[in-house]
Parts: C-alpha cells; sequence; structure tokens
C-alpha cells in the first residue's frame, strides 16, 4: 500500500476513468469559489498560467474578470471558482486544477451528478489520499495571492 501523499495521489489518478470527463460539464456547479489548494498545488497552477501562451493568460484574465455569481433560486447565490469560465463551462486551468477538483465525480462523496464515470475510486484508498491531503497546509487561491 503506498505510503506518500505523492504514491497514493499517483495510485488514486491512475484508477480515474477521466477520459469520459472530457467536454462534459455536469459537475461544473460544484466549482464554487473557497476551494482549498496546498503550496505545490498553487505554485503547479501559477506555473501552468506562466508556461501559457499569450492567448491563453489572456484567456485566463478575462475568465477571472467575470462575474461568478449564480443564482440557485430563492434569493440563494453562490460564487463560483476565479478560474470558471462561466461563458463556456469549463475550468479554464483544469490541467492544472487541485486535488479536490480532480476527485469530483471520481468518489462515493462526490459522486458523477449525470452518471457517466463508469467505477469509483476505491473508498479506502480515497480516504487515504484525504487524510494525507488533510495533514498539508491548504488555503484557498485567494488567501496563497496574499
Amino acid at each position: 500500500m503506498p505510503t506518500t501523499f505523492i504514491e497514493l495521489k499517483q495510485r488514486v489518478e491512475s484508477r480515474m476513468a477521466i477520459e469520459v470527463c472530457n467536454g462534459c460539464d455536469a459537475c461544473g456547479l460544484r466549482c464554487a469559489a473557497g476551494v482549498p489548494a496546498s503550496r505545490d498545488e498553487w505554485n503547479t497552477l501559477q506555473d501552468y498560467i506562466a508556461a501559457a501562451p499569450n492567448p491563453l493568460r489572456a484567456e485566463i484574465k478575462q475568465v477571472e474578470t467575470q462575474d461568478k455569481t449564480v443564482s440557485l433560486g430563492d434569493d440563494v447565490t453562490v460564487q463560483m471558482c476565479r478560474y470558471r469560465d462561466m461563458e463556456h463551462g469549463r475550468c479554464i486551468v483544469y490541467p492544472a486544477r487541485p486535488l479536490a477538483c480532480r476527485l469530483l465525480g471520481h468518489v462515493e462523496w462526490m459522486p458523477c451528478p449525470i452518471e457517466k464515470v463508469p467505477r469509483i475510486i476505491p473508498t479506502t484508498d480515497a480516504l487515504a489520499l484525504m487524510k494525507a491531503y488533510a495533514k498539508m497546509e491548504r488555503k484557498t487561491f485567494e488567501e496563497w495571492e496574499i
């Protein structure tokens, strides 16, 4: 059984049926602001943006300026993630998204809302990964920016 966070993450990610997610946005409403990310995840995201071609960097900046408020009815609103592209229904930094986002639809406690994912990650593996992740310092994107 893997013991380090990296080993656990690699094991879990190798079991994910991520190909069914390509082009799908059914879990998009779960992309709320306040997603926790580790320092390594924040750095990976910043490196991804810095290495992006100029047109993509400009698109990322444009996405960050979009209104992220979504009405759920009855005067209830939610703020979406700063990297949620509200116009195109996607994550503009999808390849560099943090673990919490990667697990959407692939674990028992955050199932695919349209049941498209053919298999979920074994709960023992997913929980071991989350326990290791919980030991890491995590902050929101906005908190890492300060």
